[in-house]
């Protein structure tokens, strides 16, 4: 059995990743540790310095998420500022901005990052696909953005969606692709 440290206070995004890594033999360990996040519009050198700075201070290997929210039409904004978007901005405004838009493009950026000390952090980016609504739909379930994101594969924003269902809209490649990554990485040593 593998022993990986998940370095996240969200206990939902745990609950998930062990569900997804135990079928191939990892047990996470769930650590809740405040991180300096450091100020950049890429996702993975966001999660790869946090995953760095905490398996740093851990003195173990570790993985930490980062997330980001990209619209086409405004030149990938919020990107890696989601989490602050969504506290500063309703939907709504988001919407303003999308005003005379026809490109609703838009899509959640995963990233896994890995890091264990004496090597170079790696990331697993997953991408979920979806448009921009033209009206904000559903109670207040996740973050605000979640009322005016329809999921690549659906007709209706992501807030209206049941658990079960926003369950089935995450990628979860990246996981797998992490989990291959440790057990062939273990298989070696």
């Amino acid at each position: 059995m593998i022993k990986l440290i998940f370095v996240t206070g969200n206990s939902k995004k745990f609950q998930s990743a062990q569900e997804i890594l135990k079928k191939y033999g990892i047990c996470l360990v769930q650590k809740k540790i405040e991180t300096i996040e450091i100020q950049d519009c890429d996702v993975r050198r966001i999660a790869e310095f946090s995953a760095k700075y905490a398996g740093d201070l851990l003195k173990k290997p570790v993985i930490k998420v980062d997330v980001g929210f990209e619209i086409e039409a405004l030149n990938n904004f919020p990107g890696p500022l989601v989490k602050y978007i969504n506290e500063w901005l309703p939907s709504q405004k988001i919407l303003k901005l999308m005003e005379g838009e026809n490109n609703r493009k838009a899509k959640f950026v995963e990233v896994i990052a890995y890091y264990e000390p004496g090597i170079s952090p790696l990331s697993f980016v997953a991408e979920t696909q979806g448009e921009i609504a033209q009206k904000p739909a559903g109670e207040k379930s996740g973050w605000g953005i979640d009322a005016i994101f329809i999921p690549r594969g659906f007709r209706t924003s992501l807030a209206t969606l049941s658990n079960k269902q926003r369950l089935k809209v995450w990628s979860k490649s990246h996981w797998i692709r992490l989990a291959q990554y440790l057990r062939s990485k273990n298989k070696n040593a």
